[in-house]
């Protein structure tokens, strides 16, 4: 089974870490899209990922937004 490389890891951290977890209470609606859009995109690749991959990218992630992910 191949497993996740550590650059693709470290870019889906990245935009996980990036994410405004508050960005439900936003009034601007580019932004709102945008955040909305990005959490689908980020949602999709983590169902897509085995148990060993979420670890990994788990380790790279701030905790707050781990959990906003169900990483923790």
């Amino acid at each position: 089974m191949q497993t996740i490389t550590k650059q693709r890891a470290e870019k889906i951290a990245r935009n996980i870490n990036a994410m405004d977890t508050n960005y439900q209470y936003c009034d601007n609606s580019r932004a709102y899209r945008f955040w909305s859009n990005l959490e689908d995109k980020l949602n999709k690749i983590l169902a897509s990922l085995s148990t060993d991959e979420k670890v990994i990218i788990k380790a790279l992630c701030h905790e707050e937004e781990a959990k906003y992910f169900n990483l923790v």
